[in-house]
């Protein structure tokens, strides 16, 4: 199967310089930039940190640039045809068909009668409960209508029931937020997570515009070149939180201790590893006066989120054997039942783990169907899972990975 890093190759190209010149900037053989640039091997994470400043990047948009992987067409389309190209990687297009609809439909009128506060408030805790238990299909079903009910709402409610419509109304656009981030649409995470924004600040509930801060940084993290953005919205929202002083309310806590864990992530990625365990450190703190695993507004934050938190941390800075040394001592069990979706986010950190550490695709392969037997859509929807698939796909060997075709398949990687 022939692949090719397309925009890696461009950007090498786009500063003049031939695979010679860049490997001997890097100090290896132009046989090595062949390889990488081919997708046949991946750059080591000491190598990771040189190339990105080569090239005049970040690590973040190095690794968007190594994960892009397409068919190389001058070798033949019959494998094109197979394995659906370039955006092999994103979700099935019409998971969020309806949700884009709901968006773009600026004069929606209700489709059904009113609905109370309460049976809204049902609506929307139901969406967040499907999402995190990765019914994720289900939870894209039901969004246009629940975001229809909650804007309803919010728009005939006054007096006392007008914050409590437009917490609702956030809620629900966290929700949508959710969703499309999981699923690698930047640019509708950020719209939801910004109108989840402004319905917080007409419910004056700091708490959930935290939140929806945070998912606006997610959305930002979707979108090529924007991680640096990503960063300062998670790094002033933290700085406002502890401006305020500490606090023991379980939500602002919960909304506090998600955005150092994403600040955690982020700072991993732009190789900063020990700013990244200054932040994971602070998190353990939050947690720790929280007391217990809890999720509160469906963030899921507490002692063990921290520790999956640093999974993913010293994946994103290319510690492959911390995290798996930290992956070895998790216990998920004592997570709150209904994060389903975070249980099986785990194997998919520690797929990618395993294939940067000793590049053993079987194991890589056996996570990720650990992944899809604790939640089977996780692996179909999570851009990051499809994305480990199609690397793995690209060095298909069928005899020590029988397990990788069939999941391909099930995930819609193959025609």
């Amino acid at each position: 199967m022939a692949l090719k890093r397309h925009r890696l190759c461009q950007r090498r190209k786009a500063l003049g310089y031939s695979q010679e010149r860049l490997a001997g900037i890097l100090g290896v053989e132009r046989s090595t930039v062949v390889r990488w640039e081919n997708a046949e091997t991946d750059p080591q994470p000491w190598h990771r940190a040189r190339i990105a400043s080569a090239l005049g990047i970040t690590l973040e948009q190095l690794d968007d640039m190594l994960v892009d992987v397409s068919v190389a067409a001058h070798r033949g389309q019959a494998m094109a045809d197979e394995i659906r190209g370039p955006a092999s990687s994103a979700a099935p297009p019409e998971l969020l068909s309806g949700l884009r609809a709901y968006l773009t439909n600026y004069l929606t009128t209700p489709a059904r009668p009113a609905q109370s506060l309460v049976e809204v408030r049902r609506s929307v805790a139901r969406v967040h409960h499907l999402y995190q238990r990765a019914s994720y299909t289900s939870a894209a079903r039901l969004l246009p209508d629940v975001l229809g009910q909650a804007t309803e709402l919010s728009s005939r409610s006054a007096g006392l029931h007008r914050g409590s419509a437009f917490r609702l109304l956030a809620a629900a656009y966290i929700a949508a937020s959710k969703l499309a981030a999981k699923v690698g649409d930047g640019d509708t995470a950020l719209l939801t997570a910004d109108r989840a924004s402004t319905a917080a600040r007409l419910a004056d509930d700091q708490a959930l515009a935290a939140v929806a801060a945070y998912q606006a940084a997610c959305g930002l993290m979707r979108l090529p070149g924007r991680a640096p953005e990503a960063e300062q919205v998670v790094r002033d929202s933290i700085e406002r939180l502890a401006a305020d002083g500490p606090t023991r309310d379980p939500g602002l806590l919960s909304a506090h201790g998600a955005l150092v864990l994403l600040a955690a992530v982020l700072t991993a990625g732009q190789g900063n590893p020990k700013e990244a365990a200054h932040f994971l450190a602070r998190a353990d703190g939050l947690a720790t006066t929280l007391g217990a695993d809890g999720n509160r507004l469906w963030t899921g934050f507490g002692p063990t989120n921290v520790v999956i938190h640093a999974v993913s941390a010293a994946v994103r800075a290319g510690n492959s054997e911390q995290a798996l040394e930290i992956g070895r001592r998790l216990d998920t069990s004592r997570l709150p039942t209904v994060l389903v979706g975070r249980r099986a986010q785990v194997h998919v950190d520690l797929a990618a783990a395993v294939l940067m550490s000793s590049g053993d695709r079987s194991v890589s392969v056996l996570h990720l169907l650990e992944a899809e037997r604790i939640a089977a859509e996780v692996v179909r929807t999570n851009v990051q899972g499809r994305t480990l698939l199609f690397n793995l796909l690209a060095k298909e060997r069928r005899v020590a990975t029988p397990g990788l075709r069939p999941l391909a398949e099930r995930a819609g990687l193959l025609a």
